[in-house]
């Protein structure tokens, strides 16, 4: 059965990085709970045909230290994105620890990823197989530099919800003012809690 995941987002870095939900409470939900979710991931975000997502699962069935590999690898890359963004919401320096590995990865000599054109849009594919985690993983390590260092860095919040949601997302609202991660779920919830407080009888 193919893992139920969360839509693509507009942004790759930030999608990766809400793979966690409840972020901000005990215990949180991992929603990359193997290494073949990761897979569905990958190709539910183009960064993976499904014809290459089943062969690379298929051998992994073979090879589990390989998937285990890849799959710890794309955990810490993703917990590395996570720390250097959330660092930027906060305007405080981030983990040495965290920047260090996030460099690192980044500066890794290029994939066989390339960017091209199909189906009337840019996408990332390989010239051949992937090979290993850097191959599978590079795509989301330059869209987080790119965020990181570009003019939307400053827009780059999270979710305030009091449940402990910690979804991170991109405020391009005209004021800056955006306090949810999704107005359609979290922000419905804060409106209807509010609600609810103003017309509760006093004293109830």
């Amino acid at each position: 059965m193919t893992p139920k995941l969360p839509l693509p987002t507009e942004e790759l870095a930030i999608g990766f990085v809400n793979t966690v939900a409840w972020r901000l409470r005990s215990p949180t939900e991992e929603r990359l709970d193997s290494p073949e979710t990761l897979l569905v991931w990958l190709e539910q975000n183009d960064l993976l045909s499904g014809g290459e997502r089943r062969r690379m699962a298929r051998g992994w069935t073979t090879r589990p230290r390989d998937a285990t590999a890849v799959y710890e690898t794309a955990l810490r890359l993703r917990e590395a994105i996570y720390e250097l963004l959330l660092s930027l919401t906060k305007r405080k320096r981030p983990a040495a620890a965290a920047l260090k590995y996030f460099g690192d990865f980044v500066s890794h000599p290029p994939s066989t990823s390339r960017l091209q054109w199909q189906h009337g849009r840019l996408t990332w594919c390989g010239k051949t197989a992937p090979r290993n985690a850097h191959d599978l993983l590079q795509p989301i390590a330059w869209s987080a530099a790119e965020l990181l260092t570009g003019s939307r860095a400053v827009r780059i919040k999270q979710c305030q919800d009091d449940r402990g949601c910690g979804w991170l997302f991109i405020d391009e609202s005209r004021l800056q003012n955006r306090r949810w991660c999704s107005m359609g779920d979290c922000g419905n919830v804060a409106k209807a809690r509010r609600h609810r407080h103003r017309t509760r009888p006093r004293g109830a």
